[in-house]
This record gives structure tokens, sequence and C-alpha cells, in this order.
């Protein structure tokens, strides 16, 4: 069953294949270390440096009106998202939604009002799987029903991913938020809002990326946005082109919508802006998640209220967008309208040149109590109180022409009658200088996750599966090793033909066979494959399932990989005098070091825990006959049955051994 290790015949022929081995592995991991220092560097080019406006200036830069001390050409709305109302989790969630509802919308007084989806929670007790549960729509149809806010605002709320769970098509009864939310069925489709003011009009599209119909999670991750949606949006496009803004939301970022990638893009690069939620920050390590895309459009994800309970306030002033991000219950709210933030330009959208000929500085105070002093600084050097004009804005006479050069910072600094004190503040520029994009926003939302998982599991995968087979025709055979350690484990593991091939079978069977078969929709069953999920006559892409190939070669594969290396080259049988004896293997007296013994252990830990959460999760998100079907289950079965062949053998050997038989 095992190879057989020679005595010190072939030992020169060992250190020179060992020797060859080493040398290829050693160039390998240069060269791969060059392709990615060259990527990196190609990267950070990439996504940081400012994208560069060489079209003609705005035709409306240099026309009046232009920002002067009055209430004219000026309007705010807001941007919410990921609110999360959950049945099991954080009441506080939807008690300060509520709260948001009545006091938030009360002040600020947006005139929209856009919420880019997860409404609702939908997750069951226990975090892993997931349905429409009709009290979680209640509660969140109460808070705006109560806080009446769609007789202050026009209140625009769309589904995210966590609203189609488990829906089998929008038309059916469980998709609740035809039922309870704002919109209604116009929302649950590509649709535009107009907002029509004196001075101009302004579109709002959704960009419709929702899976229909929506298998239960975890895959449903990312969005598909079909060849109607896109014509509907590139129909909408056409019409807002009269439009002084037209501007995007949706609840996927464009990074994580797969579909019509390329018509999606020239859409958006139409609009001054894409808005959006559905990432989270990526659980706060990112919390600046805001780019201005290569086609000049900004896109901005706004933090989650589910956590973070953030909201962003956004304001149209002459035509320049404006919006700060604020934490719920902060007061007073500042919103700097003008100059705008040099980092958020848009000047193939804006009239950006219309900053030079204003003549005062401008920005938004929102507070319960009011305003007793609002100052002005810019580059440290304080200009004085503000003037109240009406409502919440304030302005400060200033000389654009003495800022002409560069990135100047501004800071406003307002106090309220309550005592709270607010300081915000940002770099402008007023030549098109602009500081460099922030790394980690950027190569999120102007990347591809889809492909960036996709080359992570393909690379990986590729070199797991490639490695072992390259390993054993390098070393031909395992006899005449007498290295110790894991390199010497790796080559007794590779020329052993039911261990290596199975392995081998274990790492290809993910990318080619399906994972499991369950109720993937409501009511439905289906197959869960790599490439997507097959449901109701239905194939739905999903590509989220990389990620999950990429984590279990990291967790189960290369530790199961490792794990038996070490207990084969133990358990390794050996020749002395015709008979069959452990004593001249070293570590037969000791079967395995103490380093040895807790890296095999570790690796043992991660493997179980790693396959005992998938298919407890295959058991919770799609039911029992997913947990009997899946891969995992099965995987983990093999597994300990390869092990207990293993221990087996081990015993046959000792046994052999102390009755002295031969070979």
């Amino acid at each position: 069953m095992f190879g057989i290790l020679s005595g010190s015949g072939k030992a020169r022929y060992s250190r020179k294949t060992m020797v060859k081995v080493l040398g290829i592995c050693t160039t390998i991991l240069l060269l791969n270390i060059a392709l990615l220092a060259w990527l990196w560097a190609i990267a950070v080019e990439h996504f940081t440096v400012p994208v560069e406006y060489n079209g003609p200036p705005h035709q409306r830069g240099h026309k009046p009106p232009y920002p002067g001390d009055t209430m004219d050409n000026l309007w705010w709305f807001i941007h919410i998202s990921d609110i999360h109302i959950s049945r099991f989790r954080d009441p506080s969630r939807t008690t300060d939604f509520q709260k948001f509802c009545t006091n938030e919308i009360d002040i600020i007084k947006p005139e929209v009002t856009i919420v880019t989806g997860d409404l609702t929670d939908a997750k069951d007790w226990d975090h892993v799987g997931s349905k429409q549960y009709e009290i979680e729509w209640k509660a969140y149809h109460n808070a705006i029903k109560f806080g009446h806010v769609q007789e202050k605002t026009v209140w625009i709320d769309i589904r995210g991913n966590h609203d189609a769970f488990k829906v089998t098509h929008k038309t059916h009864s469980v998709n609740y938020y035809r039922r309870y939310s704002a919109m209604g069925e116009k929302g649950d489709t590509t649709f535009m809002y107009q907002h029509k003011l004196p001075f101009g009009t302004y579109s709002f599209i959704s960009v419709n990326a929702i899976l229909d119909p929506g298998p239960g999670r975890p895959f449903n991750f990312f969005g598909y946005i079909g060849k109607d949606d896109i014509e509907k949006l590139e129909h909408y496009v056409d019409e807002s082109h009269h439009s002084n803004h037209t501007m995007f939301f949706g609840h996927y970022p464009t990074s994580t919508i797969i579909g019509e990638q390329f018509r999606l893009n020239n859409a958006l690069s139409q609009g001054i802006a894409y808005l959006c939620g559905h990432l989270h920050s990526l659980g706060g390590m990112i919390p600046n998640m805001k780019a201005l895309q290569k086609t000049g459009s900004l896109e901005l994800e706004v933090e989650d209220w589910k956590i973070n309970r953030m909201y962003r306030v956004m304001a149209y002033d002459h035509d320049l967008l404006s919006f700060n991000d604020v934490n719920f219950g902060e007061w007073p709210v500042v919103l700097i309208t003008n100059p705008k933030r040099a980092r958020f330009m848009a000047p193939k959208h804006e009239p950006v040149d219309k900053m030079i000929h204003s003549t005062h500085i401008r920005f938004l105070l929102f507070s319960p109590s009011p305003i007793t002093s609002a100052t002005v600084a810019i580059d440290g050097v304080d200009l004085g109180p503000a003037k109240h004009v009406e409502g919440p804005l304030y302005v400060l006479p200033w000389e654009p022409a003495k800022f002409m050069d560069g990135l100047h910072t501004i800071t406003v600094t307002a106090k309220n009658a309550a005592g709270d004190v607010t300081n915000t503040g940002y770099r402008f520029s007023l030549d098109g200088s602009r500081p460099m994009q922030w790394f980690a926003a950027s190569l999120f939302l102007m990347g591809d996750i889809t492909c960036g998982l996709q080359f992570l599991c393909i690379f990986v995968g590729f070199w797991f599966v490639l490695s072992l087979p390259v390993v054993r025709w390098l070393t031909k055979s395992s006899a005449g090793y007498r290295h110790h350690g894991l390199p010497r484990s790796l080559v007794v593991l590779v020329h052993n033909n039911m261990y290596l091939y199975s392995i081998l079978g274990i790492a290809i069977y993910p990318l080619i066979g399906p994972w499991c078969i369950g109720e993937i929709i409501e009511g439905h069953y289906g197959a869960s494959t790599l490439l997507g999920l097959y449901v109701n006559g239905t194939f739905i892409p999903e590509t989220f399932s990389y990620a999950v190939v990429f984590v279990d070669i990291l967790l189960f594969q290369l530790p199961m990989t490792i794990y038996f290396a070490l207990h084969l080259d133990c358990y390794q049988p050996t020749v002395s005098n015709g008979s069959i004896t452990m004593k001249s293997n070293r570590r037969a007296k000791r079967p395995l070091c103490l380093c040895s013994s807790v890296t095999s252990f570790a690796c043992l830990v991660s493997m179980f825990i790693w396959k005992i959460y998938l298919c407890y999760s295959a058991y919770a998100c799609y039911g029992p006959l997913a947990l009997f079907t899946s891969k995992d289950l099965w995987t983990m079965v093999f597994v300990l049955l390869l092990r207990s062949k293993l221990v087996r053998s081990k015993q046959y050997y000792r046994e052999m051994n102390g009755n002295g038989q031969t070979s």
C-alpha cells in the first residue's frame, strides 16, 4: 500500500533531486512575487491617480446665476441604505429608524429620500438561514407610516438582496415589498422619478439588479442585470437627457453586478453619480467607499444603518453636488455646498467653474435646537462668523481669486443652543487640483469583484492542483529521501496513489460537480454549482461560490494535504534485512514531534470546523435534502474513511513488526 524507502544507495540521487525541486520551487516563487509586485504597482496607479477630465468646460459653468447670498437654486435630499429590520436582533434598529422617520426627516426636511434596499434582514435566528418574515416588513411599514414620511418627502425605497431571499418571483405573495413599501409594485423594477423645481428638473433612475427568482443566502450576494432591465435603463437615460442632472441609484455597487456590464457602465456614465449600499463598508473596515469612476461619474456607497446608523445628506447648489455622511443622532449636521470638495468634483457633469464666480461661501446647518454660532476658516485662518440667510442656509463673503492655486482646506464649526458642536472640513480647489483617490475604496468600487474572485479561485486552485503532480514528476520516487520535515512528507504523499488521487479528486470536484440539491427558493428545489443555481427552470448566475472555493482551499484542502502528508510519512514502513520494521524510521519511534503534532492538530481542527459549518449552512439555508446531498458532508465522510485506513495501516505494520513477519 505504501511506498518503500530504500537504504543509502540512492542518497546522492535524493540530494540532486531535492536541489532541483527546491530550485524550481524557488524560481516559481520569485516569479510569482515579481508578477504580484508588478500587478500591485499597476493597481495602485489605476485606482489612486485622480481621473483627469480633458473635455470642454461645462456649458453652464460661466453662466449666471452664481452661488451668492440667496436661497435660490438650492435644494437637498437624503440617501440611506441597509436598514435590516430584524425580528431576532437589535431591536434598536427599528426604534432608531422610527425616530429617524420623525426627528431627522422633520428637522432636515429633505425634498427626496432615497432608500437603496435591504429594508429588512430576512435572516433566521441562527444568522445562517434566511426567509421573508412578514413581521419585519410590518415594522418597516409602521415606521414610515407613523412617521408620515410620505407627507413630508418623496420617499423612494427599493429592494436589496435580503428583501429577495427565497422570493419565488416578483408577483409571489411572499414578496412583501410590494405590500409594505412606499413604492410598491412600481419600485420593483427599473424606473425613473423626475423632481421638478422652478430652476430645473432632476432625474433619479433606479438600477434594478435584484435576482428573480431570489435564492436564499448565501448565494444571493451578487446582483444581475438582464436585457430587459438594461433596455429600460437606457430608455430612461434618453428621456432624462434634458434634465439639469441625472442620478442613478440601486442596491448593489457596480463591482458586484454581473450581466450586461458594458452597457450598464455606459448608461451610468451619463449621470453625475450612482448611489448604492450593500457592502456595509466591508464591516466598517473601509468607511469611505466613494470614488470617481474612469467614466467621470461618481459612485457613492453609503455606510449601513444596520450597525453604523449612518445616512447621507446631499444637496444641489447651483447644480454643484455636495454631500456629507452623518451619524444618527449627531447634531448639528453641516453640509458645505460652496466651494465643493475637490475629491468629488465631476467636471464632466457639473458646472464647477461656478465656484470661481461665486461671491459667498455657502453651507447648510440642521439642528433640533437653534444655532448659536457658525464660523468658517480656510487653511487655518479664521474668516469670521457666517450669516444666516433663511432656512438652513448660512453664507460668508469670500474672494475666490485668493485661492486659485492648488488645494486648500475649509473648516466650518457650528454650535447649537444645546451645546452640541460639529467641525466639518475638507480640501477644495478652484483650478481643478484634486487629491489622490482612496485606494481601498476605489479598488472595491472601480474594480470587478466577480473577476477578482474568479482570479483568486483559479490562481490558487491551479497551483494547488498542479503542484502535487509536479512534485511527483520531479521526485520520480519517494525512495531514498533522508530529509525530514514537511518537504519529505509531501514527497511521500505524492507517491501514494490512493491519497494523491483522493486529494486531487476532492480539489477538482467543486469545479465541475453539483454542490447540493435543496430548496433553493420557497417551495422549489434546485441544484447549486460553482457557476450558479439551477432552480424552477431558471439558471441564476452567482459568483460568491468562487469565494467559497477559495476559502475551502485555504481552510480545508491545504490543511488536509498537510495532515495526510505528516501522518503518511510517520506511518511509512521500511525494510531491514527482508523484514518489515519501523525502527529504522526515527519518526516511527516518536510518531510526530511537538511541532508536527501541533500542525497536524491545527489542520484537523480547521478541516472539520469549516466543513461542519458548511454542512450546517446547507441544512439551514436549503433544508435537509441539501445536507444529505451536500458535497461537504460526503467529502467529510470520505476524509474520515481515509484517516481510518491510515490508522489501521499503522496498527497492521506494528503488529507485523511485533510478530517478526516478513514482507
